[in-house]
């Protein structure tokens, strides 16, 4: 345990220095694009999310930050399914927020994500867990997308399908502060990736990935705070420290729309998901 932590402040400090550089933009890009090669070639959890969900790859809830290999079952792992079922929900978010402000163009193929991106990696877990009707809500929503033009359109399949995520949701029971933890590091993992691949040359050319990401991290916040009465519990500092630390990337995002020049430079986000990752080590270890 004194060694894990001790590689993990080790590796956030590293992230700290190379920030200003460029170095670790360059190096955490490499990494994180390697993952997503070998967690699409292992199978079954080759969708979105597949880096993310290598913090619960070593069959725990936490593990040492993601760093084990090979594919993660959300019928095996808890923490796994959990993860996927929020990300569905960042979709939504994203997509409620951009359609309720006028941006229903931009709304719509958010409604879909859900379906078409994570659905199929999820439906073994949910189906598992006896949460079967969730299939027919998102293709439902899906199916409605190409014809909202507004909110009214849509809000009663959305309500719906959200219903039934929390539903399934809901069938995990004794989530633990490493569960948990690990559900909002795989979220805002994914979400720095997301930003990550919005990103050519320094200005945003990926609207909807930069939406995705902005829709995990503020599904993240939701579920860190969700849990808050459990986490406070355990380790009052911990908390306020992982509070912070999420804040701190969101700011990354500051609009549903991306701004004409990053905020943050990617390098600084991905130090700020390190930083996040430390702030949370005393539920993780």
């Amino acid at each position: 345990m004194t060694n894990q932590k001790l590689k993990l402040w080790t590796c956030v400090g590293v992230a700290t220095l190379l920030t200003g550089s460029g170095a670790l933009a360059d190096e955490q890009k490499d990494r994180h694009n390697a993952d997503r090669i070998t967690s699409g070639a292992h199978g079954g959890e080759g969708g979105e999310g597949g880096a993310a969900l290598s913090y619960f790859a070593a069959g725990g809830e936490g593990g040492e930050g993601g760093e084990a290999g090979g594919s993660v079952s959300a019928v095996e792992s808890d923490g796994a399914y959990v993860a996927m079922l929020r990300m569905m929900q960042g979709h939504l978010m994203a997509a409620r927020e951009l359609i309720k402000s006028g941006k229903v163009a931009d709304g719509r193929p958010h409604l879909t994500h859900p379906w078409v991106e994570v659905y199929p990696v999820a439906e073994a877990g949910l189906e598992s867990r006896g949460q079967k009707e969730l299939r027919n809500h998102l293709k439902a929503l899906a199916e409605k997308a190409g014809q909202v033009e507004n909110w009214g359109d849509v809000s009663q399949e959305f309500q719906a399908a959200w219903g039934v995520i929390q539903k399934a949701e809901k069938s995990v029971e004794g989530q633990s502060a490493a569960s948990v933890s690990a559900v909002v590091l795989s979220l805002t993992k994914q979400a720095v990736l997301e930003y990550d691949d919005a990103l050519e040359n320094g200005r945003f050319v990926a609207e909807h990935e930069y939406q995705d990401g902005r829709g995990f991290v503020m599904s993240a916040r939701d579920y860190l705070d969700s849990h808050q009465s459990m986490l406070k519990q355990q380790n009052t500092e911990a908390w306020r420290d992982a509070g912070k630390a999420l804040d701190d990337m969101r700011k990354a995002w500051p609009t549903a729309v991306p701004p004409e020049q990053p905020v943050m430079p990617v390098a600084n986000l991905y130090a700020a998901q390190a930083r996040l990752e430390l702030a949370l080590a005393p539920y993780l270890y």
